[in-house]
């Protein structure tokens, strides 16, 4: 079957409900209910970009770079925690 929204209808994608914020990345993430890694291998990232979505930046050799989920990975967090909801019903 596929992911379905809340509201009852399949899930499509539809950029203009990008919301990149790091609070919008930790909801999402934590109502999967799986480990960060777990959740990382599902939707094709590594542990480390995860990570990075969460804490909204990256430090690398002491330059620090803001960091922002994509739509793309938002999406496939969504249809994540659709699983998650319709498993506990």
């Amino acid at each position: 079957p596929g992911a379905v929204h809340s509201s009852g209808h399949p899930m499509t994608p539809n950029a203009e409900l990008y919301n990149p914020s790091t609070e919008y990345a930790d909801k999402l993430i934590s109502r999967i209910g799986q480990t960060p890694s777990w959740i990382a291998k599902r939707i094709g990232v590594t542990d480390k970009r995860i990570r990075y979505i969460l804490d909204g930046e990256r430090t690398v050799k002491g330059e620090t770079t803001p960091i922002q989920m994509t739509y793309t990975e938002q999406f496939a967090l969504e249809c994540l925690v659709a699983e998650a909801i319709a498993l506990r019903m």
